[in-house]
């Protein structure tokens, strides 16, 4: 399949955002302890972008203090939030404070905290460790054979199929309760009958709690990647054990939130793209009326603070040029 990456979307980086609604977490506050684009992949459906900086070099990135006082005002300003999450604005178990932001977030927050993950460094006893600590761990298993792996992933040259797999296999071994496996389908690449069925069998082994089917619906990295038929997410749902659909878009509507809309809406989308009625829907729960958060959003991206994507015949924002200035309508 012809390819072509699309180009970087730099952004400065917010150490939490949202809460934004989850298919599968409900309303969640994100958590960035990575610096933008510092990942072990480089994967083709990434709706972060290329990766500028690809590693598997563990250290301390972000301080955790930072970190766990941009989590804390967040869970101020949305008291409702289920889940604090762990996602990263590129690979969060390259950070060798992982455990140590896990635990402080705990000890001050009795909700429940979440993990996603690629799953790539879980040979690692140490970030197993650190994992281990998270109520749900959801890493990624799209691939059943290392030709599929690299080309799908893009992996860091020391990262094979199979030293994934080990990993996989140890911590499953002991978490399985607490893992929900993610298989990303990309067509025409990990869709077909042959890699269904070995995604299958690698899911049967690890015995994941939960398995969860999704699909590159926001812009990607790579810009002819597309989506699954609904024919091939049938036949996923066949061969692979125990999956179950998220396939579809999430909901449209936006939590409330006691933030500056405005900036709120830029820190979201330096992480999680947001279609056209999920931005307005930030923007109208400050109290703007419907042409305000019309005028508001298309300020926001005449000033080039966000960046206006189309895919799948929808109008995507991702958080656009460092140094952009939010303007207030």
């Amino acid at each position: 399949m012809a390819s072509e990456d699309q180009t970087e979307r730099p952004c400065e980086q917010a150490l939490a955002f949202g809460p934004v609604p989850s298919r599968r977490l409900g309303m969640s506050i994100g958590v960035n302890v990575v610096p933008r684009k510092v990942c072990s992949y480089n994967c083709v459906y990434c709706q972060l972008g290329r990766t500028t900086k690809l590693t598997v070099e563990r250290r301390a990135y972000t301080l955790t203090d930072p970190i766990v006082q941009a989590v804390e005002e967040k869970l101020a300003q949305a008291p409702h939030t289920d889940y604090v999450t762990v996602i990263g604005d590129g690979e969060p178990t390259l950070a060798s404070n992982l455990g140590e932001v896990r635990g402080r977030i705990a000890s001050g927050w009795s909700g429940r905290t979440a993990l996603l993950t690629n799953g790539s460094l879980l040979w690692m006893s140490e970030v197993r460790s650190a994992a281990a600590g998270f109520d749900v761990v959801l890493p990624t298993v799209s691939a059943g054979d290392q030709a599929t792996f690299r080309r799908l992933h893009r992996p860091h040259v020391s990262i094979s199929f199979d030293r994934c797999v080990r990993g996989l296999r140890s911590f499953c071994a002991d978490h399985a309760d607490k893992t929900w496996a993610e298989v990303m389908l990309v067509r025409e690449i990990n869709d077909s009958l042959k890699s269904l069925r070995a995604i299958g069998a690698l899911v049967k082994e690890l015995g994941p709690a939960e398995v969860h089917l999704t699909a590159p619906l926001r812009p990607p990295s790579v810009s002819t990647i597309q989506p699954p038929t609904r024919e091939s997410v049938e036949l996923a749902l066949r061969e692979i054990p125990g999956s179950v659909d998220f396939t579809h878009p999430e909901t449209s509507e936006m939590p409330e939130s006691r933030a500056d809309p405005v900036r709120h809406l830029v820190d979201i989308t330096g992480t999680h793209p947001l279609r056209r009625a999920q931005a307005l829907d930030v923007l109208a729960n400050s109290g703007m009326s419907a042409r305000e958060a019309d005028e508001a959003l298309d300020s926001l991206v005449r000033s080039g603070a966000v960046i206006a994507l189309a895919r799948q015949g929808e109008v995507f924002y991702v958080r656009g040029k460092p140094g952009a200035r939010p303007q207030h309508v």
